[in-house]
């Protein structure tokens, strides 16, 4: 039988395909993912493993701590946290990223962890991300992380899967960004909600690999628990550049380098052309235009033209977090304030995804443009994006932002509102002081986009119990 593209990525890491198991859409598998990667709440991880019992983590080359979350924090106790993992890495000979290097889900792409055609898993919602780079990334509990350092391997339900056709072209100045926001904004009765999506169609070669991580990212808000883009010339680009950055020393990057790309060539992973999709979603990308989502629900959208007319007064303005604030991100938002200033009684706080990123940036000129407008820099790290650090929102204001999640009270006051946009609206509201899009960007006419079902017929096979475990179970676990 014919399988998607997440079937066949699934299919590689489960012990069940070993076994002979065709693989599909509603099977339980165990899945012995590439890597597993956690944050800050490493030390949440810990006791939980330490409860397991085994003295060793199963394999530590396939687990990855980035410290990222509330790296603002120097107080003793945070710094002791911070330690433990450390000390806890050093031990186990685990890869580990200090506080500063960036955020997780960037630093998974930028060393190859989350590499194409492979299954990565991470203890955080927007491991989705990978995705942007044909991966097969998804969120797991801190349990489960526990359970894949003890043992290498975790449990999943292969999800319905869901495909997303792109056609066309982007308009001038219109981003990843819009395309997600007008994805969850249009489609927002949980059209998508538990489902694993893959993107296709002859708009994707378009769309950089900054583009796709930012969609691949937020398919999260959209409900979804894994977003995949295909493998294509587009990835291998980006790859090609990444190993040269890499390897330019004369060293050899022990993730990214020529002989892993070539093998990638050589063997293509794609889904087959008879493939079965629970839905199918298209969306013309010529009919996006600059979309803001909120206040405080990526459910709600509107046009920015819009809400420009609305002159809706802003107090902060926020560049920061995984979803927007890679090198592209920045230059497009430099592009915009450079030669202005912010308005007065705004904040506008800019921060890299990663070290990396920032040190691009400053070669580009495009950090020191938004200092020179007024912009106040943060470390590389999720800061105000959930509600950590400085810059949050304070009681009863208005801040527009270019991450990806806006619930009330998330980057601060509940009593706040909170918008999502682009880097471009983003940084154009912040000159204005009230949100509002660049002067250059229109409203199209009209956004074309639909949805069809589809019956893929009875899947998902047998389910076989494990020695030891009871057929049924009744009360909590």
């Amino acid at each position: 039988m014919a399988q998607n593209l997440v079937e066949k990525i699934a299919a590689r890491y489960c012990d069940e395909a070993e076994n002979g198991q065709e693989i599909h859409s509603g099977d339980f598998v165990t899945i012995r993912p590439a890597h597993v990667m956690t944050h800050d709440n490493t030390a949440a991880v810990i006791p939980k493993f330490e409860k397991i019992g085994v003295p060793r983590v199963a394999q530590p080359r396939q687990i990855v701590f980035t410290l990222d979350h509330n790296v603002q924090d120097k107080s003793p106790e945070n710094l002791a946290k911070y330690k433990k993992i450390e000390d806890f890495a050093a031990r186990h000979g685990i890869d580990f990223y200090p506080a500063g290097r960036g955020i997780g889900h960037q630093i998974m792409c930028e060393e190859g962890y989350a590499w194409p055609g492979t299954f990565v898993v991470a203890s955080d919602s927007h491991s989705n991300m990978y995705g942007g780079l044909g991966c097969l990334g998804t969120p797991i509990v801190r349990s489960d992380a526990a359970a894949v350092w003890a043992t290498g391997k975790t449990w999943w339900q292969v999800p319905k899967v869901a495909r997303v056709e792109l056609t066309g072209t982007l308009p001038g100045g219109v981003t990843g960004k819009d395309v997600i926001i007008t994805l969850a904004g249009f489609f927002n009765k949980d059209e998508v909600l538990n489902h694993a999506l893959e993107f296709t169609g002859d708009g994707v070669a378009a769309l950089s690999v900054d583009q796709r991580l930012t969609i691949a990212n937020m398919s999260t808000e959209w409900g979804a628990l894994a977003a995949v883009f295909p493998i294509d010339d587009v990835t291998f680009a980006w790859l090609e550049k990444r190993r040269k950055h890499l390897n330019s020393d004369g060293n050899t990057h022990p993730r990214i380098n020529a002989q892993r790309i070539r093998t990638l060539r050589e063997q293509p992973l794609k889904a087959d052309a008879d493939a079965c999709y629970h839905k199918t979603l298209t969306l013309d990308l010529n009919t996006v235009s600059a979309h803001i989502a909120g206040p405080n629900s990526v459910k709600v959208m509107h046009a920015a033209s819009e809400l420009a007319r609305q002159k809706i007064r802003i107090h902060k303005a926020y560049l920061v977090s995984c979803v927007n604030s890679r090198v592209e991100d920045l230059a497009q938002a430099a592009q915009i304030v450079k030669g202005h200033k912010v308005a007065d009684g705004v904040e506008f706080y800019v921060s890299a995804a990663s070290s990396e990123v920032q040190k691009e940036s400053e070669a580009r000129g495009d950090w020191q443009a938004l200092i020179d407008a007024g912009a106040r820099t943060l470390p590389p790290g999720c800061g105000p994006c959930i509600g950590l650090g400085k810059g949050l929102l304070e009681d009863n204001e208005v801040g527009i932002s270019a991450t990806n999640r806006n619930f009330k009270g998330r980057m601060g006051s509940p009593d706040a509102q909170a918008y999502l946009a682009s880097p471009a609206v983003v940084a154009a509201s912040a000159l204005a002081g009230y949100i509002t899009a660049p002067g250059t960007f229109g409203d199209t006419n009209g956004l074309k986009a639909d949805m069809h079902q589809h019956d893929c017929g009875a899947q998902g096979g047998p389910v076989t119990i494990l020695p030891g475990f009871p057929e049924t179970f009744e009360g909590r676990a």
